[in-house]
């Protein structure tokens, strides 16, 4: 290189779910890429995930297990202008949140494309269900997803899925009650393992994946996708390469990425004939807001001022109960993989219930580790400890996840007064549920009722009389669309305004659904590089 700088094909900021597949693909296509995260790469061997709660500082109660996955200050560096219990996940890691993530990987449904159509709320996306099964498929395939086709059109499937993960004592008994109920009970599908798998090894059944997968049987992008991209011989790898701004040339078009080097302090850049952002849905819209210049005085391809605004994701309900039938049984292991088993959505077959989108429901998505209930029960002594033992086997979570309507009026924002650590304004988010939120919300918790009313057990229900949100499923604040005076990208996940910018997150989702995001990124992701290979090819970027 000599004295020069060297001038990738494509710079990548971000290194999670998209990132991730965006740097595979490209290398596989023969580019020349360099990946920017604000992060590092922690060792498997010094992940806490096994750890005991009397091994840790505080029992685990402060999330010590997680630490490694918020590096720096981004757990601090943001201020929220919300409604209580709101709270978005930024990650900052190598991997991202693929790092600690249940693994949930579900297909959006061909309707969930055509809110404005169908519904007449919102818009419709830019795109189909059709026209992004294919790459569906193709993730489902690199990443290994177990579950079934269940054939339902609520939650389309695909047809490469391992063998589900066994079902629990207690999800045996919830069937029943669902049965009762004609609701469907199916087994999850999930991006962890059930048997070895692309040099992977199969899931052991620990329950820790929220804390970090030691073995890679659970998804990840530096246990998958980024270990093929540097097989390639064209993947180059900053970390602790925290994203200040996009730089631009005299016509507007990206030309470098301006970054902090974490450790040293100093600020670098890197020159690339396109930029990929995969930051996540509130540090995307914050790069591309503080990338301000002349000629984008409102921040990168914001000429609609979309950027930022349409922040929505999940609302949540959850209940605990101790089933009475297990209750006082004999302690066996149970830990398994966290979710094995989901209830999707069935409230669309109620035309009477009152709002517009839905909700499903996930199953024992945390640890047994912890007897939550011990803080729930009155009492003391010895009484008290019987109690709890006796208790704990009986042990089974539900966790409503429900849509929330993306209106402009939710949205993140930037405070040039406010900085991080590193002299960088730090985002803002601004979220209300609205009123449909809230309708949907009650509606699922009366799903919930419904459900549990049909089984025997001491219930411990979530008594806020509001929603909570957005359960890490953030997404929309640079959304796709036809209309460039209406949103940021196209179907493509291409600016609008800057050909040679492409944001393939979350963030660029026109609207959401009950279900987790994270398989229509990575499809979406995917689906972006083919593109962009291709434009590369025929010389339109």
């Amino acid at each position: 290189m000599g004295n020069q700088p060297q001038e990738f094909d494509v710079c990548i900021v971000g290194s999670g779910a998209a990132g991730g597949f965006m740097a595979k693909e490209l290398c596989e296509g023969g580019a020349k890429v360099v990946m920017l995260e604000g992060g590092k790469e922690v060792d498997p061997s010094d992940l806490l995930s096994h750890k005991w709660p009397y091994e840790l500082p505080y029992s685990g109660l402060r999330r010590e297990k997680q630490a490694y996955f918020y590096q720096g200050d981004v757990a601090t560096s943001i201020r929220y202008e919300s409604q209580p219990n709101v709270h978005v996940d930024r990650a900052r890691v190598l991997g991202g949140r693929t790092m600690h993530w249940n693994a949930v990987s579900l297909r959006y449904a061909p309707q969930d494309f055509r809110e404005w159509t169908l519904a007449g709320i919102e818009d419709d996306w830019p795109l189909s269900y059709e026209e992004l099964a294919p790459y569906y498929e193709r993730v489902e395939q690199i990443i290994g997803v177990c579950g079934n086709n269940d054939g339902l059109e609520i939650l389309p499937g695909g047809n490469h899925y391992l063998p589900p993960l066994p079902w629990r004592c207690s999800e045996h008994i919830l069937k029943r009650a669902t049965d009762a109920l004609n609701i469907p009970l199916i087994s999850v599908r999930k991006a962890v393992l059930t048997k070895p798998y692309d040099d992977r090894p199969a899931c052991h059944h620990c329950g820790h994946c929220m804390d970090g997968c030691d073995a890679s049987a659970i998804f990840t992008s530096p246990g998958c996708t980024l270990p093929k991209a540097a097989a390639t011989g064209n993947f180059t790898l900053r970390q602790n390469a925290l994203a200040r701004e996009i730089l631009v040339d005299r016509e507007g078009r990206a030309r470098a990425v301006s970054f902090v080097d974490t450790i040293t302090k100093s600020t670098e850049e890197i020159k690339a004939r396109i930029v990929v952002v995969c930051c996540g849905t509130v540090e995307s819209a914050r790069l591309l807001l503080n990338s301000v210049s002349p000629q984008h005085p409102g921040g990168l391809g914001n000429s609609s001022g979309v950027i930022g605004q349409y922040l929505h994701g999940h609302s949540n309900a959850p209940v605990q109960i101790y089933l009475k039938e297990l209750q006082g049984t004999k302690p066996i292991n149970q830990d398994g993989a966290t979710d094995h088993v989901y209830i999707p959505r069935f409230d669309y077959r109620d035309p009477k219930r009152g709002y517009s989108g839905g909700y499903a429901f996930q199953v024992n998505y945390d640890s047994y580790m912890f007897p939550r209930h011990a803080r729930l029960l009155k009492g003391y002594g010895l009484d008290f400890k019987r109690k709890v033992r006796t208790m704990q086997p009986g042990y089974m979570i539900l966790g409503g996840v429900g849509k929330s309507m993306a209106v402009k009026q939710n949205y993140v924002s930037v405070d040039k007064s406010q900085v991080d650590a590193h002299g960088i304004p730090i985002p803002v988010v601004h979220f209300q549920f609205t009123d449909n939120d809230i309708l949907l919300w009650k509606g699922m918790r009366n799903g919930l009722q419904q459900i549990i009313s049909k089984l025997s057990g001491d219930v411990f229900f979530d008594e806020s009389n509001s929603p909570s949100g957005l359960a890490s499923h953030e997404v929309g604040t640079v959304r796709m669309g036809k209309d460039p005076k209406t949103s940021a990208l196209n179907s493509f996940c291409q600016s609008h305004d800057v050909k040679n910018l492409f944001v393939t997150d979350g963030s660029g989702f026109t609207t959401s659904s009950e279900k987790n995001p994270t398989l229509t990124i990575m499809a979406l992701s995917m689906r972006s590089a083919e593109y962009l290979i291709k434009q590369r090819r025929l010389g339109a970027i």
